[in-house]
């Protein structure tokens, strides 16, 4: 999904202008040992690149399963956010992208080399819905692809996320902006899960209006 819902805002009297740096840090995820990662349960869920959709949130499907010890580190909570450090596909579909942890409903999150978890520094007036839509925002992505590295496979790193420049309204603004941009994606999801389960009318596969 296209996000431009912070740039149509616009500016406003009380924003700064800051580097990521300045009020966040991106931790790299561990390499988990390939010969305990498999496709099917038994195992904790290790989120991959492919869990991330294409404009940022999260994708509960083709998980991938893991077996063997798990550093406590490295297990996620509801949530964190994540941001896709690598991309597979040709136009590097994800590449920086974010998602929030979901709740969990049985096995755990795990966090791998793959991905980079964000952490807003203490101390900082920072939300962190806020960031979630900020790091789906088209000036954010062109830059991050701008700077990415890799042919076949296209990768980020933290210090390329952090270098970026961004304008940061006050706190009451981001929990607004974060709150208003939730509901339109809570309704977007409603409308696609109520056209899932209509059947189609007409002979053409579409919805009556």
């Amino acid at each position: 999904m296209k996000r431009e819902g912070i740039e149509s805002l616009g500016m406003a009297d009380g924003w700064k202008e800051i580097i990521l740096a300045a009020v966040m840090d991106v931790k790299h995820g561990f390499a988990f040992p390939g010969e305990n990662i498999r496709d099917e349960p038994p195992g904790d869920i290790l989120l991959t690149p492919g869990n991330f959709a294409i404009g940022g949130g999260f994708k509960g499907d083709k998980f991938k399963y893991f077996d063997g010890e798990v550093p406590t580190d490295y297990v996620l909570n509801e949530g964190d956010l994540v941001v896709t450090m690598t991309d597979l596909s040709k136009q590097a579909d994800t590449l920086g992208y974010p998602a929030l942890v979901p709740k969990r409903r049985g096995p755990r999150f795990l966090h791998n080399q793959r991905l980079g978890k964000v952490l807003i520094k203490r101390g900082v007036e920072l939300d962190k819905g806020f960031l979630f839509y900020f790091l789906r925002t088209a000036e954010y992505r062109n830059e991050v692809l701008a700077s990415a590295t890799g042919t076949t496979v296209k990768h980020t790193s933290p210090g390329r996320i952090l270098a970026h420049k961004a304008s940061i309204p006050p706190l009451p603004e981001q929990k607004a902006i974060a709150h208003i941009l939730g509901t339109l994606d809570d309704k977007i999801e409603n409308n696609r899960a109520i056209n899932h389960h209509l059947p189609p009318c007409g002979g053409h596969g579409q919805l009556a209006a």
